[in-house]
């Protein structure tokens, strides 16, 4: 059997500027062929720019114009890792996308179910994995958790944007997914804190509490200064 062949009739499947994680390929086509011989047939292709390695385990088809290759953009590579509710964006393109801030990161931040390793960076993406599914009320939940807990570090963060999210927000607020999310994904004290706030000052019930201490005292912002300043 032609090894290297099989390796690329596979990788002949994905579309071009799609990633290619070569775990996952052997996985769909073993046992049919030996690990390490997988992955020398993987470096092969490689060596004949059959296929472009992005970094260690990743790689894609490029896509041929009459110029040449077209290289693999960010956005291409963020959406494997978040189509379906497999990630979300956070960071400065979520800050962003939201209408907190003019500012844009150089950096995609996203959080995937899909990573096997802790966290991997690709070009300018960096991807963390996240052991819960981001579905749309998931995701709503941890936006609103790392605004807040990254709430003083924002550059030009607009202050009647945040109040405008934020009462969006708690106008939806489900006390169950909250605590879904803490469960799978640690967050500090005072962020916790802050969105408790923030719900006591529009009266949504929550039992948020059972996270803090009632020894402690949080320093977080005033919210009832920041909704009559905005």
């Amino acid at each position: 059997m032609n090894f290297t062949q099989t390796v690329k009739s596979a990788i002949a499947k994905f579309p071009c500027n799609r990633l290619i994680v070569a775990n996952e390929l052997h996985q769909s086509i073993r046992p049919e062929i030996p690990e390490q011989i997988f992955y020398k047939a993987i470096g092969r292709l490689a060596d004949e720019q059959a296929i472009v390695r992005l970094t260690t385990g990743i790689y894609y088809r490029p896509k041929i114009s009459r110029f040449g290759a077209i290289p693999i953009s960010d956005e291409e590579i963020s959406q494997h890792y978040t189509q379906s509710y497999n990630g979300m964006t956070i960071g400065y393109h979520m800050y962003n996308a939201k209408g907190l801030t003019t500012q844009i990161g150089k950096k995609i931040q996203i959080l995937s179910i899909r990573m096997k390793e802790s966290r991997k960076n690709i070009g300018n993406v960096s991807i963390t994995r996240i052991d819960i599914k981001p579905t749309k009320e998931i995701s709503s939940v941890i936006e609103a958790l790392e605004i807040l807990q990254n709430y003083e570090q924002i550059e030009d963060l607009n202050p009647k944007a945040l109040l405008s999210y934020m009462e969006s927000f708690v106008e939806s607020y489900s006390d169950d997914v909250v605590n879904q999310v803490l469960a799978k994904r640690r967050y500090k004290k005072s962020t916790i804190a802050f969105l408790t706030a923030f719900l006591q000052h529009y009266k949504i019930r929550n039992t948020l509490n059972r996270h803090l201490s009632t020894m402690s005292t949080y320093k977080i912002p005033d919210v009832e200064a920041l909704c009559e300043s905005a």
